[in-house]
Protein backbone atom coordinates (compact mmCIF):
# COMPACT_ATOMS: atom_id res chain seq x y z
CA UNK A 1 0.00 0.00 0.00
CA UNK A 2 1.29 3.46 -0.80
CA UNK A 3 0.39 6.99 0.18
CA UNK A 4 0.83 9.68 -2.47
CA UNK A 5 0.67 13.44 -2.21
CA UNK A 6 -0.57 15.69 -5.00
CA UNK A 7 2.34 18.11 -4.61
CA UNK A 8 4.63 15.31 -5.83
CA UNK A 9 2.65 14.67 -9.02
CA UNK A 10 3.11 16.02 -12.52
CA UNK A 11 2.19 19.65 -12.88
CA UNK A 12 -1.01 19.41 -14.95
CA UNK A 13 -3.03 17.44 -17.42
CA UNK A 14 -1.01 16.36 -20.46
CA UNK A 15 -2.95 14.96 -23.41
CA UNK A 16 -6.02 14.57 -21.23
CA UNK A 17 -9.05 16.74 -21.88
CA UNK A 18 -10.19 19.39 -19.42
CA UNK A 19 -13.77 19.61 -18.25
CA UNK A 20 -15.16 22.85 -19.66
CA UNK A 21 -18.16 25.01 -18.84
CA UNK A 22 -19.73 24.09 -22.17
CA UNK A 23 -19.37 20.36 -21.47
CA UNK A 24 -20.96 20.76 -18.04
CA UNK A 25 -23.92 22.64 -19.48
CA UNK A 26 -24.46 19.66 -21.76
CA UNK A 27 -24.44 17.36 -18.71
CA UNK A 28 -27.11 19.44 -16.99
CA UNK A 29 -29.32 19.41 -20.09
CA UNK A 30 -28.94 15.68 -20.77
CA UNK A 31 -32.14 13.62 -20.38
CA UNK A 32 -32.51 10.57 -18.19
CA UNK A 33 -34.35 7.32 -18.75
CA UNK A 34 -35.72 4.63 -16.46
CA UNK A 35 -35.26 0.90 -16.32
CA UNK A 36 -36.87 -1.89 -14.34
CA UNK A 37 -34.47 -3.79 -12.11
CA UNK A 38 -34.81 -6.64 -9.64
CA UNK A 39 -35.24 -4.04 -6.87
CA UNK A 40 -37.54 -1.64 -8.68
CA UNK A 41 -37.39 1.13 -11.23
CA UNK A 42 -34.14 3.11 -11.46
CA UNK A 43 -33.50 6.44 -13.19
CA UNK A 44 -30.19 6.77 -15.00
CA UNK A 45 -28.41 8.32 -17.96
CA UNK A 46 -25.51 7.02 -19.99
CA UNK A 47 -23.06 9.00 -22.15
CA UNK A 48 -19.82 8.31 -23.96
CA UNK A 49 -17.98 5.36 -25.45
CA UNK A 50 -15.37 3.06 -23.97
CA UNK A 51 -14.94 1.11 -20.71
CA UNK A 52 -17.92 1.61 -18.41
CA UNK A 53 -17.63 3.89 -15.38
CA UNK A 54 -20.54 3.56 -12.95
CA UNK A 55 -20.77 6.80 -11.00
CA UNK A 56 -22.09 7.09 -7.43
CA UNK A 57 -23.05 10.74 -6.86
CA UNK A 58 -23.07 12.68 -3.61
CA UNK A 59 -25.93 14.28 -1.80
CA UNK A 60 -28.03 16.14 -2.54
CA UNK A 61 -27.68 14.97 -6.13
CA UNK A 62 -29.08 12.76 -8.85
CA UNK A 63 -28.16 11.38 -12.26
CA UNK A 64 -27.36 14.93 -13.41
CA UNK A 65 -24.72 15.32 -10.70
CA UNK A 66 -23.33 11.89 -11.59
CA UNK A 67 -22.92 13.08 -15.19
CA UNK A 68 -21.17 16.26 -13.98
CA UNK A 69 -18.79 14.34 -11.72
CA UNK A 70 -18.15 11.75 -14.42
CA UNK A 71 -17.51 14.21 -17.25
CA UNK A 72 -13.73 14.10 -16.72
CA UNK A 73 -13.80 10.39 -17.44
CA UNK A 74 -16.24 10.60 -20.38
CA UNK A 75 -14.20 13.12 -22.34
CA UNK A 76 -11.11 10.98 -21.75
CA UNK A 77 -12.47 7.77 -23.24
CA UNK A 78 -15.00 6.21 -20.88
CA UNK A 79 -18.72 5.46 -21.00
CA UNK A 80 -20.53 6.92 -18.00
CA UNK A 81 -23.48 5.16 -16.40
CA UNK A 82 -25.04 7.75 -14.10
CA UNK A 83 -27.92 6.60 -11.88
CA UNK A 84 -29.93 8.65 -9.42
CA UNK A 85 -29.34 6.96 -6.08
CA UNK A 86 -32.45 5.95 -4.09
CA UNK A 87 -34.58 8.90 -3.02
CA UNK A 88 -33.16 11.20 -5.67
CA UNK A 89 -35.21 12.42 -8.64
CA UNK A 90 -36.71 9.40 -10.44
CA UNK A 91 -35.37 6.56 -8.27
CA UNK A 92 -37.71 5.78 -5.36
CA UNK A 93 -36.25 5.51 -1.89
CA UNK A 94 -37.48 1.97 -1.30
CA UNK A 95 -34.95 0.69 -3.86
CA UNK A 96 -32.22 1.02 -1.23
CA UNK A 97 -32.04 2.86 2.09
CA UNK A 98 -28.92 1.39 3.73
CA UNK A 99 -25.33 1.34 2.49
CA UNK A 100 -25.62 -2.39 1.80
CA UNK A 101 -28.91 -1.98 -0.05
CA UNK A 102 -27.44 0.81 -2.18
CA UNK A 103 -24.53 -1.45 -3.11
CA UNK A 104 -27.07 -4.06 -4.21
CA UNK A 105 -28.98 -1.36 -6.10
CA UNK A 106 -25.91 -0.58 -8.18
CA UNK A 107 -25.37 -4.29 -8.85
CA UNK A 108 -28.90 -4.88 -10.14
CA UNK A 109 -28.65 -1.79 -12.35
CA UNK A 110 -25.59 -3.26 -14.06
CA UNK A 111 -27.47 -6.54 -14.48
CA UNK A 112 -30.50 -4.79 -16.00
CA UNK A 113 -28.21 -2.97 -18.43
CA UNK A 114 -26.44 -6.26 -19.31
CA UNK A 115 -23.11 -4.84 -18.18
CA UNK A 116 -21.08 -7.67 -16.58
CA UNK A 117 -18.63 -5.40 -14.73
CA UNK A 118 -17.52 -1.81 -14.52
CA UNK A 119 -15.09 0.67 -13.09
CA UNK A 120 -16.83 2.32 -10.13
CA UNK A 121 -16.29 5.94 -9.11
CA UNK A 122 -17.98 7.10 -5.92
CA UNK A 123 -17.93 10.63 -4.52
CA UNK A 124 -18.91 11.94 -1.08
CA UNK A 125 -22.28 10.42 -0.13
CA UNK A 126 -21.88 7.99 -3.02
CA UNK A 127 -18.97 6.39 -1.17
CA UNK A 128 -21.01 3.89 0.88
CA UNK A 129 -22.88 2.55 -2.16
CA UNK A 130 -19.66 2.26 -4.16
CA UNK A 131 -17.71 0.60 -1.37
CA UNK A 132 -20.55 -1.86 -0.71
CA UNK A 133 -20.92 -2.74 -4.38
CA UNK A 134 -17.24 -3.76 -4.38
CA UNK A 135 -17.60 -5.48 -1.00
CA UNK A 136 -20.78 -7.45 -1.75
CA UNK A 137 -20.45 -8.00 -5.50
CA UNK A 138 -16.69 -8.19 -6.14
CA UNK A 139 -17.04 -9.72 -9.60
CA UNK A 140 -18.84 -6.63 -10.85
CA UNK A 141 -16.09 -4.10 -10.04
CA UNK A 142 -12.87 -4.04 -12.08
CA UNK A 143 -11.48 -0.96 -10.30
CA UNK A 144 -12.72 1.36 -7.57
CA UNK A 145 -12.06 5.09 -7.23
CA UNK A 146 -13.55 6.88 -4.21
CA UNK A 147 -13.28 10.66 -3.99
CA UNK A 148 -13.83 12.22 -0.55
CA UNK A 149 -16.21 9.35 0.17
CA UNK A 150 -17.89 8.33 3.40
CA UNK A 151 -16.60 5.09 4.95
CA UNK A 152 -17.32 5.73 8.65
CA UNK A 153 -20.10 7.26 10.70
CA UNK A 154 -21.18 10.57 9.15
CA UNK A 155 -21.86 12.83 12.10
CA UNK A 156 -22.24 16.17 10.34
CA UNK A 157 -26.01 15.79 10.31
CA UNK A 158 -25.91 16.04 14.11
CA UNK A 159 -24.35 19.49 13.86
CA UNK A 160 -26.86 21.11 11.48
CA UNK A 161 -28.66 23.94 13.25
CA UNK A 162 -32.16 25.16 12.36
CA UNK A 163 -30.90 27.87 10.00
CA UNK A 164 -28.58 25.48 8.14
CA UNK A 165 -31.36 22.89 7.93
CA UNK A 166 -33.65 25.48 6.40
CA UNK A 167 -30.93 26.69 4.04
CA UNK A 168 -29.81 23.28 2.79
CA UNK A 169 -32.89 21.07 3.24
CA UNK A 170 -35.79 23.28 2.20
CA UNK A 171 -37.01 24.54 -1.15
CA UNK A 172 -37.04 28.19 -0.05
CA UNK A 173 -33.53 27.92 1.40
CA UNK A 174 -32.21 26.35 -1.77
CA UNK A 175 -33.89 29.09 -3.84
CA UNK A 176 -32.17 31.76 -1.75
CA UNK A 177 -28.79 30.04 -2.16
CA UNK A 178 -29.38 29.88 -5.90
CA UNK A 179 -30.22 33.59 -6.01
CA UNK A 180 -27.03 34.50 -4.18
CA UNK A 181 -24.96 32.13 -6.33
CA UNK A 182 -26.23 33.79 -9.50
CA UNK A 183 -25.80 37.38 -8.33
CA UNK A 184 -23.06 37.16 -5.68
CA UNK A 185 -21.01 34.08 -6.60
CA UNK A 186 -17.93 35.05 -4.58
CA UNK A 187 -19.93 35.19 -1.36
CA UNK A 188 -21.48 31.76 -1.93
CA UNK A 189 -18.17 30.14 -2.89
CA UNK A 190 -16.62 31.67 0.23
CA UNK A 191 -19.49 30.47 2.42
CA UNK A 192 -19.35 26.92 1.07
CA UNK A 193 -15.57 26.76 1.48
CA UNK A 194 -15.95 27.93 5.07
CA UNK A 195 -18.40 25.08 5.64
CA UNK A 196 -16.74 22.37 3.56
CA UNK A 197 -13.06 22.94 4.44
CA UNK A 198 -10.70 23.50 7.34
CA UNK A 199 -8.75 26.15 5.44
CA UNK A 200 -7.64 29.26 7.31
CA UNK A 201 -9.42 32.55 6.63
CA UNK A 202 -6.65 33.93 4.41
CA UNK A 203 -6.46 30.64 2.49
CA UNK A 204 -10.19 30.76 1.79
CA UNK A 205 -9.92 34.26 0.39
CA UNK A 206 -7.12 33.19 -1.93
CA UNK A 207 -9.04 30.07 -2.97
CA UNK A 208 -12.19 32.04 -3.83
CA UNK A 209 -10.15 34.26 -6.16
CA UNK A 210 -8.53 31.21 -7.79
CA UNK A 211 -11.86 29.51 -8.43
CA UNK A 212 -13.52 32.62 -9.85
CA UNK A 213 -10.50 33.21 -12.10
CA UNK A 214 -10.55 29.68 -13.53
CA UNK A 215 -13.60 29.35 -15.78
CA UNK A 216 -13.51 25.57 -15.74
CA UNK A 217 -13.22 25.21 -11.95
CA UNK A 218 -15.97 27.73 -11.36
CA UNK A 219 -18.15 25.90 -13.89
CA UNK A 220 -17.75 22.66 -11.91
CA UNK A 221 -18.62 24.50 -8.69
CA UNK A 222 -21.68 26.04 -10.38
CA UNK A 223 -22.82 22.77 -11.97
CA UNK A 224 -22.52 20.78 -8.73
CA UNK A 225 -24.46 23.50 -6.93
CA UNK A 226 -27.23 23.34 -9.54
CA UNK A 227 -27.54 19.58 -9.11
CA UNK A 228 -28.00 20.12 -5.38
CA UNK A 229 -30.52 22.97 -5.53
CA UNK A 230 -32.71 22.67 -8.64
CA UNK A 231 -35.78 20.42 -8.33
CA UNK A 232 -34.90 20.12 -4.66
CA UNK A 233 -38.24 18.63 -3.62
CA UNK A 234 -37.37 15.64 -5.81
CA UNK A 235 -34.01 15.26 -4.04
CA UNK A 236 -35.07 15.87 -0.45
CA UNK A 237 -35.94 12.29 0.54
CA UNK A 238 -32.57 11.10 -0.76
CA UNK A 239 -30.73 13.85 1.11
CA UNK A 240 -32.53 13.05 4.36
CA UNK A 241 -31.89 9.35 3.90
CA UNK A 242 -28.19 10.00 3.27
CA UNK A 243 -27.97 11.69 6.68
CA UNK A 244 -29.70 8.72 8.32
CA UNK A 245 -27.59 6.24 6.34
CA UNK A 246 -24.38 7.98 7.39
CA UNK A 247 -25.42 8.15 11.03
CA UNK A 248 -26.11 4.40 11.04
CA UNK A 249 -22.58 3.51 9.90
CA UNK A 250 -19.87 2.66 12.39
CA UNK A 251 -17.23 1.49 9.94
CA UNK A 252 -18.25 0.06 6.59
CA UNK A 253 -17.15 -3.54 6.03
CA UNK A 254 -14.41 -3.34 3.41
CA UNK A 255 -12.43 -6.53 4.02
CA UNK A 256 -13.74 -8.39 0.94
CA UNK A 257 -12.71 -5.70 -1.56
CA UNK A 258 -10.00 -7.13 -3.80
CA UNK A 259 -10.18 -4.95 -6.90
CA UNK A 260 -7.57 -2.22 -7.52
CA UNK A 261 -8.65 0.71 -5.34
CA UNK A 262 -7.67 4.38 -5.41
CA UNK A 263 -8.86 6.60 -2.57
CA UNK A 264 -8.62 10.36 -3.22
CA UNK A 265 -9.26 12.84 -0.43
CA UNK A 266 -8.70 16.50 0.36
CA UNK A 267 -6.58 16.91 3.47
CA UNK A 268 -8.67 19.98 4.41
CA UNK A 269 -12.08 18.34 3.89
CA UNK A 270 -14.44 19.43 6.67
CA UNK A 271 -17.49 17.56 5.35
CA UNK A 272 -16.15 14.01 5.10
CA UNK A 273 -13.04 14.15 7.32
CA UNK A 274 -9.68 12.63 6.33
CA UNK A 275 -10.16 9.81 8.82
CA UNK A 276 -12.63 8.21 6.37
CA UNK A 277 -9.89 7.95 3.76
CA UNK A 278 -7.39 6.69 6.33
CA UNK A 279 -9.75 3.95 7.50
CA UNK A 280 -10.60 2.77 3.97
CA UNK A 281 -6.94 2.84 2.97
CA UNK A 282 -6.02 0.61 5.90
CA UNK A 283 -8.98 -1.74 5.48
CA UNK A 284 -8.67 -2.46 1.73
CA UNK A 285 -5.77 -4.65 0.66
CA UNK A 286 -3.24 -2.82 -1.54
CA UNK A 287 -5.38 0.33 -1.79
CA UNK A 288 -3.64 3.54 -2.82
CA UNK A 289 -4.36 6.84 -1.11
CA UNK A 290 -3.90 10.21 -2.81
CA UNK A 291 -4.10 13.26 -0.56
CA UNK A 292 -4.89 16.53 -2.33
CA UNK A 293 -2.98 19.32 -0.63
CA UNK A 294 -5.15 21.95 1.10
CA UNK A 295 -8.27 20.71 -0.67
CA UNK A 296 -11.89 21.11 0.42
CA UNK A 297 -14.64 18.54 -0.04
CA UNK A 298 -14.73 19.10 -3.81
CA UNK A 299 -10.99 19.72 -4.13
CA UNK A 300 -10.58 17.02 -6.79
CA UNK A 301 -12.29 19.48 -9.15
CA UNK A 302 -11.48 22.90 -7.63
CA UNK A 303 -8.26 22.80 -5.56
CA UNK A 304 -5.02 24.37 -6.83
CA UNK A 305 -3.74 20.82 -7.46
CA UNK A 306 -7.01 19.61 -9.02
CA UNK A 307 -5.57 19.06 -12.49
CA UNK A 308 -2.63 17.11 -11.04
CA UNK A 309 -5.02 14.86 -9.14
CA UNK A 310 -7.22 14.38 -12.19
CA UNK A 311 -4.24 13.40 -14.30
CA UNK A 312 -3.13 10.90 -11.70
CA UNK A 313 -6.61 9.33 -11.53
CA UNK A 314 -6.78 8.94 -15.31
CA UNK A 315 -3.25 7.50 -15.51
CA UNK A 316 -4.04 5.11 -12.66
CA UNK A 317 -7.16 3.83 -14.39
CA UNK A 318 -5.35 3.34 -17.70
CA UNK A 319 -2.70 1.26 -15.98
CA UNK A 320 -5.18 -1.25 -14.59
Amino acid sequence: MSVLFSRDLKESLGDEQLVTARALRACLAYPSTRIDTALGQVEYATRGEGPVVLLGHGGPGGYDQALVLGELFRINGYRIVAPSRPGYLGTPLHVGKTAEEQGDFMAVLLEALHIPDAIVVGASGGGPASYQLAQRHPGKVTALVVIDGISMRYAKGDDINAIEEWMYLSRSGQWLLGFFFKHFPASVVKSLLQTESTLAKHEIGTRVKEILADENKFAVFDAIFQTMSSRFEERKSGAENDIALGAAIDRLPLDAIRCPTLIIHGDADNDVPPRDAEYAHGAIADAQLLWIDKASHIGFWTAPDAYKAQRYALDWLRSR
